[in-house]
């Protein structure tokens, strides 16, 4: 008996049924504003959106199992792109969050370098306003206060650079 060199064995089927459900699952972690934003089926939007509901594990899992199902008749190769560019998206704001941050310490520092960085790099920045935020700052840091002007720094970096970025 020859076998057909294109006839797949059922271990292989096993391992690509249990790939597209380990995809299934990183569609479920997403949230649901995620999920609906994707250019995916509708019936897998709408399984995968049901599945997140599922408390119990034995349904969780046979929802999963119909979600791979489901993900048998499309090309998950157009769902992995899209998790990836959600992904890669969510990088680029934890990365963009963690320079603000950063900006704001070196000004509650007292940093006047990096004051004069952000207002060449952003001229509609008030440079005053700026230093008087970053004074207020640190002296509620020495008296151990809230830190109201800190956040009130960081909401102005951040209004500041989504206004250029828009």
């Amino acid at each position: 008996m020859v076998r057909d060199t294109e006839e797949k064995s059922r271990t292989k089927v096993k391992h690509e049924v249990e790939a597209l459900q380990r995809l299934g699952e990183r569609l479920i972690e997403l949230s649901e504003e995620q999920i609906k934003s994707m250019a995916i089926p509708d019936d897998l939007k709408r399984e995968v959106l049901f599945a997140k509901t599922i408390t119990r594990h034995g349904a969780r899992r046979r929802q999963l199992q119909y979600i791979g199902s489901i993900m048998r008749n499309i090309d998950p190769e157009s769902v992995v792109k899209a998790i990836d560019r959600l992904s890669m998206a969510r990088a680029v704001a934890d990365a963009k969050f963690k320079k603000m941050e950063q900006l704001r310490d070196e000004l509650i520092q007292g940093d006047q370098a990096a004051i004069d960085r952000f207002v060449n790099d952003h001229p509609q920045a008030d440079r005053r306003w700026l230093r008087q935020l970053a004074r207020n700052a640190k002296n509620e840091i020495a008296a151990k206060k809230p830190p109201k002007s800190s956040r009130a720094i960081f909401k102005y970096i951040r209004e500041i650079i989504e206004a250029q970025d828009d």
